[in-house]
Parts: structure tokens; C-alpha cells; sequence
């Protein structure tokens, strides 16, 4: 079924639709109330086909739905589809890296505090996302100070029968040697819960009735104490001066765009005052209206946080508000309102929300005017030449190498900003396919590049580079669709005439010989292939050193791996003299003589080499 059929065939539902190109890759994904009009429209509308809506209308090649229940289930899937697929169309956040929580270990008897990057269900209290990681780290160190609550492992508590430096520095109550009552315990816990959740007056109040306490007591030191930790309390209060009359927990939303960048800022007041502030940068929202770009931001960061406030003041309200507020609802567990910033209480905070992405963007075009000063020429010449989508400042390039199918290697060298990081680079030892076969070859390696990406929290490349043709290629791209990680920019440099084979297009590109973008393609795959050959050689050599020193009576495994080490090869220990060998930890001046003479007896071109000097 052509496109012309399914655009005719669409259902009046509700629903999730993805505009698929040549090659089958995602290209957008979007949801509507209507499936019918919406996806109908982007093929009726006029205007500049060189817009970014014409990009993509352009390329359009393929149409899949989904229909749900509801527009609430379809805003759900969105979400979960375009984390899935990262289409090259949707705005999307500048990176994907997890930003760290608070974590409160409240299921375990005697809570612990500590830092996280991921919120799981373990009954644990999470607070967060925090994007500055060192202010994240000082604030931990203060808070231990105020609320001296565990930071061993749950292991180690259990185990543990005596008192750790912690505990003498007053940073721990050493529950670990039940010294202190489970209730104490749970009276620091929830003291700090309160303070975390905003309610810094009760807790200074609190704190400030036990210190006139202890002072009648005469434990002049223990109030001391409580005295220092109010200080602290009260200075990290002060930090806050805006203090708007807002009697429900609230964040307050605003977002603005320059060009093809956004950024979204959310102010969270808690018991009437701002105690933080969370700027994202969006990418790809050139032609996007304002409300779609606040929908985005609001989705993609409340789909990682655990923390969602009962009311969320925007500066402007999306135009599917109500399914919004489903999702919000649903994720929270409460109801979620989405509202105008009006009045005088919360109109200046949106104001402030609005100044603070702009200084965060002025920030942005700063540092990337900066970038593009260091960064080398080809990685935008090639941008440009091959309209990506993605500015290539990561690419990570791959190469096989096999000699009659033997020892067959794999190779990933990894080019950040242009240049060679070599801290990077990865030496893969084909394990699934026998025979010659670089195609498949090409195809088990990207698998399991792409399956450790997606277990781990790496930097996912913007483009990856195949030393091949267009079978290589499609193989790449079929095992990325399957991987669900498709919106992955990936090429192919054919040798010899240095044609570059690109997904969905049915002619190879070629560049001008001088073009910067291709000799930074020429230089990611010379030196993949560079680090292929070493590696393959090593094993080549490795295997024949094996092979050549079996029959050697004396020398097991671990000797012939010295060997190895030590010389590098079979035909530098056929050269080496007794007093080399003897180097060689393991092997005395006896066997170093055996060896020599059972080389020279098995090489007749070494005779002549037994140095017994």
C-alpha cells in the first residue's frame, strides 16, 4: 500500500503517527486527537519548501498509526516513541544523560542519603533532577552536617559491629551499632524530608527549640551544634529572594527560542519560595510555535522526574492542555493543573523564568561561537555538504579486518570535535559469523555497539561512519531499526573513488577531493582501519608464537605469554640471544639454552644465533 492509500484510509481516532523515509527510518512522530486532519495537513499546507516542515514533508516516503483509547494514551506513547526511535524532526533535549537525584533509602530500617541517577522503585524517596552536579555535591556535604543521617551501603550496615570515622566526626549516629533508637533515628529522617520538600521554617523552628533545650540542659557543645546547623538552614534560605504569596506546591514554565535552539525553565516555589531552578536546552525547534515547544519541555522532563507538583504555571498553555494534564495526573498519582502565570504572585515569576532562558541561550550561542572557534572545519563543511541533521562533533567510525576469515577483527575509533580520541577507540573479535563475510561482519559489530550504548549511560554518537559500500550499509541500518536506535546518523566511504553511500538516497555522494568534510570522513575511516590491521596482526602474531613454541618441552602457557610480551613475535625470539631470554621472567640460563637450541634446530636460517655469552 502506497502513501496516497494510507493518507485515505486514516481512522477519526485518536492516535500516534510516524513518518517513515526511504530507507524505513523514523523521521517524526507526532499524536493527535484526530488522526485524519492532523496527518492530512501537514500535506495540504503551503509555504516555503525549504522550511524545516518542508524538510521533512519532503522525505516523507512511508506512514504508520497507532490508535489508542484516548488522546491521555496517545501523549503517553509519543513520549515513549520518541525516546525510542529519536527521530531527526522532533525537538528533542540537547543530550541524554540522566541527571542526578537525592535519594532517601526510606524502605531500609535506618535510611541512608545519597546520590542517584536513576529512580527506581525501591521505596525509596527521590528528589531531583539536579543539573548542577557540584552544587548538588556541596549541598549533600552540608546537609550531612545538619541531618547526620548514614552513607554506607545497606551490605555493609548489617554486617558492620563497631563504629566507622563517620560516626566521631558527628556525621553518623553509628546505627550500624545500635546506638541510636530506630525512632531517633527516624526523627532526623523525617526532619529532613520536610526540609528537602521545602518547609525550611517548621525545620528551623524545630531546630531551634532543641537548642534552647540543650541550652537549659547545659550541653552548651550539643547546642552549639544546633546553632551551627539553623546558621546553615537559614543561609541557604536567604539565598532565595523571590517569596511570591503561592499556597500550593507550584513550578512555574516558560521557554524561549532563538533560531533552531530553545530553552525551557522551570522555577519550583515550595511553601511560598523558589527553592530551585531547572534550564534545559532544546534542540531542532526552528518553526516550532512556542506552546509546542513547551509541551516538549514539559513532557521529556517530567517523563524523568520523580517530583511533580500539584500546579504548573506557563507563561503560555499548550493547546492540548487537557491530555496533559492526564499524563501529569497519571505519573503523579494526584491531580495535576496546568494554569496562566497571572497576578501579581505569579506573572513575575514567569517574567524571571522567561530572563533566565534568555541569558541561558546568550550563554549557549557563546560557547558555540567558542566551539566552532576550536573545532576543525570539516565537521560543519560536512553538516552542510550532506544536510545532516545532527552536527557531527561525535563520530565513531568502523572497520573489519580478516585474513581468509582468520583471526577476523573489528575496529570503532571514535573522532570528538573533528579530532582522534583515542581513550575511546574499542578492538571487537568477530564471535557469530564464519567464513569472509564483511557484511555480516560489519552487521554483528554494530549490534553490539549499539546494545552497549543503550545499557549504559555513554555519549551516544552523532554519526556513525561504515568503511564500506551500500551492503554494509543496509545491513548497519537494518540492525539499527532493530535495536530501536534508527535516528542514529550513520554513513558508508566506498575505497578508491571515496564515494559516500547515504540511507535513503539512491545515488552516492561525491564530494570535491578538497572538501574539509570529506577528508575528515577519509581520516575517521584510514585510522579505523589503522587500528583494525594492529589489532588483527597482533592476534596473527599472538597465534603463531603459540604455535611455534607448543612442541618446546618446559614452556607452558604462561612462559610462552611472557615470551610474547617481552618480544612481540615469533621472528623477534628466533632472534633473540641467551641473555635476552633470560630476561624473561620464569626462564633461568638451563631453559633459555633449551630454547635457543630447539629454535635453532627448527629455523635453519637462525643457525649461528646461540649467544651463550
Amino acid at each position: 500500500m502506497n502513501l496516497e492509500e494510507k493518507l485515505r484510509l486514516l481512522p477519526d481516532r485518536s492516535g500516534v503517527y510516524l513518518f517513515r523515509d526511504a530507507a524505513g527510518s523514523v523521521l517524526y512522530v507526532g499524536k493527535a486527537k484526530r488522526l485524519h486532519l492532523r496527518v492530512r495537513s501537514y500535506f495540504r499546507r503551503g509555504g516555503d519548501s525549504e522550511s524545516r516542515l518542508g524538510h521533512l514533508v519532503a522525505r516523507i516516503q512511508d506512514l504508520e498509526t497507532l490508535v489508542t483509547a484516548n488522546e491521555s494514551e496517545a501523549l503517553i506513547l509519543e513520549a515513549n516513541l520518541i525516546k525510542r526511535h529519536r527521530p531527526p524532526f522532533n525537538i528533542l533535549l540537547k543530550d541524554d544523560k540522566r541527571y542526578p537525584l537525592l535519594k532517601v533509602t526510606l524502605a531500609h530500617r535506618f535510611p541512608g542519603l545519597f546520590i542517584a541517577r536513576r529512580a527506581v522503585p525501591d521505596g525509596s524517596r527521590y528528589f531531583g533532577p539536579y543539573t548542577h552536579v557540584k552544587d548538588l555535591r556541596q549541598t549533600l556535604k552540608m546537609l550531612r552536617k545538619i541531618f547526620p543521617l548514614r552513607n554506607c551501603s545497606d551490605r555493609r550496615i548489617e554486617r558492620s559491629g563497631r563504629e566507622c570515622l563517620e560516626y566521631f566526626i558527628d556525621r553518623c549516629p553509628a546505627p550500624c551499632t545500635r546506638r541510636t533508637e530506630p525512632d531517633e533515628y527516624a526523627t532526623i529522617v523525617a526532619r529532613l524530608i520536610r526540609f528537602l520538600e521545602g518547609d525550611v521554617a517548621s525545620v528551623v523552628e524545630e531546630l531551634a527549640s532543641k537548642m534552647r533545650e540543650e541550652a537549659r540542659s547545659f550541653r552548651f557543645e550539643e547546642a552549639a551544634r544546633s546553632r551551627d546547623a539553623i546558621a546553615t538552614l537559614e543561609r541557604l534560605a536567604q539565598q532565595q529572594r523571590m517569596t511570591p504569596p503561592i499556597p500550593a506546591d507550584t513550578d512555574v514554565a516558560a521557554v524561549v527560542r532563538r533560531g533552531d535552539r530553545a530553552c525551557g525553565v522551570l522555577l519550583h516555589v515550595r511553601e511560598a519560595k523558589v527553592i530551585g531552578q531547572e534550564a534545559r536546552i532544546l534542540l531542532r525547534a526552528e518553526g516550532s510555535r512556542p506552546d509546542e515547544i513547551l509541551r516538549a519541555f514539559i513532557m521529556q522532563h517530567y517523563a524523568e522526574s520523580p517530583a511533580i507538583p500539584a500546579a504548573i504555571a506557563c507563561h503560555i498553555l499548550p493547546r492540548d492542555r487537557d491530555a496533559l494534564e492526564v499524563w501529569l495526573g497519571e505519573r503523579a498519582g494526584r491531580p495535576v493543573r496546568l494554569k496562566l502565570a497571572r497576578g501579581a504572585s505569579l506573572a513575575p515569576l514567569a517574567q524571571a523564568a522567561r530572563e533566565n532562558a534568555h541569558l541561558r541561550l546568550e550563554a549557549e550561542e557563546l560557547k558555540e561561537k567558542q566551539r566552532r572557534a576550536r573545532i576543525g572545519a570539516g565537521v560543519y563543511d560536512l553538516q552542510e555538504r550532506l544536510d545532516l541533521t545532527r552536527t557531527p562533533y561525535r563520530i565513531e567510525g568502523f572497520d573489519i579486518s580478516n585474513l581468509q576469515a582468520t583471526d577476523a577483527v573489528a575496529s570503532m575509533v571514535c573522532f570528538q570535535d573533528g579530532m582522534p580520541q583515542k581513550g575511546s577507540y574499542r578492538r571487537f573479535r568477530i564471535r557469530d559469523v564464519e567464513g569472509p563475510d564483511d557484511v555480516a561482519m560489519i552487521g554483528e559489530v554494530i549490534r553490539r555497539r549499539l546494545r552497549r550504548l543503550r545499557d549504559s549511560d555513554g555519549p551516544i554518537p552523532d554519526l556513525i561512519l561504515i568503511d564500506g559500500g551500500q551492503g554494509q550499509l543496509a545491513r548497519a541500518c537494518r540492525v539499527m531499526e532493530e535495536e530501536g536506535m534508527a535516528g542514529i546518523q550513520i554513513l558508508a566511504l566506498a575505497k578508491r573513488e571515496e564515494l559516500i553511500v547515504v540511507p535513503g538516497r539512491a545515488e552516492a555522494v561525491r564530494l570535491p577531493r578538497n572538501a574539509e568534510g570529506l577528508r575528515l570522513l577519509m581520516r575517521v575511516r584510514n585510522e579505523a582501519h589503522r587500528f583494525a590491521i594492529a589489532y588483527h596482526r597482533l592476534l596473527r602474531g599472538r597465534r603463531q608464537v603459540r604455535s611455534g613454541l607448543d612442541p618446546l618441552p618446559g614452556i607452558g602457557d604462561r612462559r610462552r605469554a611472557l615470551l610474547l610480551r617481552r618480544f612481540g613475535s615469533l621472528e623477534a625470539i628466533r632472534g633473540a640471544a641467551v641473555r635476552d631470554l633470560m630476561d624473561v621472567e620464569g626462564i633461568g640460563k638451563r631453559t633459555a639454552e633449551r630454547i635457543r637450541e630447539f629454535l635453532d634446530r627448527t629455523d635453519p636460517a637462525a643457525g649461528g644465533k646461540g649467544d651463550t655469552a
